[in-house]
């Protein structure tokens, strides 16, 4: 039992988040930059995208980041920022023995907390056609070895049922997952406000929904909120902002010759030397200076 004179570690700030049904928002990145700006801008989560994270690699999210790269991209971010970060470990990259593994390495990075998908592999992207999912009982073993297999960190059940199968069988599955002893279910492709009330209402734990704004209808934060929802994901809005503001750079630069139209909104260079840490290294090295002095 963790007695009250010791730290909190991020998994239990994350649990504590999820419990108070406040639809935290938990923005998405694929790097300690990405990690660095959602810290800055006041976030109590940083959520690292499977997507992204195959984005930035030229890949599409389909299997084809491994979770060793995965599990590299999430030590990173952790060590990066104080911030409790959730980590999308697809299906697990494997079997029983390598979804334990996967947690262990997860957890040894510092992520506070991972989700597991019910898709058959090679899994897909949730916006995208052509997916499958496991059966319960494949489902179930997924679950159990990962909650068997972590100390501290939280694991999130993930269903891509909605699209495919409709929403009592989402709702089923949630369950299902919530009695294999998850923390909290995450249900992709949710759009009307009622159908997230009713996954909230019939599900004994945290729900936690995605956001994406070019596919599906946006929600304001307080209707999110009044909903009962643990946490809100927004995965891939910072990549697909990055991917627009380069395309529309680069196309610029090509057509006319200069990117003057943009200076105003790129981050002065001091700002982003400040940002990544330069005055802190600075600092140190200042220091051990000044004692061989």
């Amino acid at each position: 039992m963790r007695t009250q004179t010791e730290p909190r570690t991020p998994a239990s700030r994350l649990k504590e988040l999820l419990n108070g049904r406040s639809a935290v928002p938990a923005p998405g990145c694929h790097d300690p930059l990405g990690a660095l700006l959602i810290a800055e801008a006041g976030f109590d989560v940083v959520s690292l995208s499977g997507y992204s994270v195959a984005a930035s690699h030229g890949k599409p999210d389909i299997g084809l980041i491994s979770g060793t790269q995965m599990a590299a991209h999430a030590r990173a971010i952790a060590e990066t920022v104080s911030l409790p970060v959730v980590a999308d470990a697809d299906t697990g990259y494997g079997g029983i023995s390598n979804i334990a593994e996967t947690v262990r390495a997860y957890e040894r990075g510092g992520v506070a907390a991972l989700h597991l998908e019910d898709q058959l592999n090679p899994k897909r992207c949730g916006a995208m056609s052509s997916k499958a999912l496991v059966s319960d009982k494949e489902m179930s073993e997924r679950l159990r070895t990962a909650v068997l297999a972590r100390n501290d960190m939280l694991i999130i059940g993930r269903t891509d049922a909605l699209t495919i199968a409709g929403l009592p069988e989402t709702i089923r599955r949630c369950q299902n997952m919530a009695a294999d002893g998850v923390d909290a279910v995450m249900v992709p492709s949710l759009s009307s406000l009622a159908d997230i009330e009713r996954i909230v209402r019939e599900c004994p734990v945290p729900v936690i929904h995605t956001v994406a704004e070019t596919v599906r209808p946006l929600h304001t934060q307080d209707q999110l909120e009044a909903t009962g929802l643990g946490m809100v994901l927004y995965p891939i809005s910072l990549i697909q902002a990055i991917a627009h503001i380069q395309r529309t750079l680069l196309t610029t630069l090509r057509r006319q010759g200069s990117t003057a139209a943009f200076v105003d909104t790129m981050l002065p260079l001091s700002q982003l030397t400040d940002l990544l840490g330069a005055k802190r290294y600075a600092q140190f090295e200042s220091r051990i200076h000044g004692e061989e002095d």
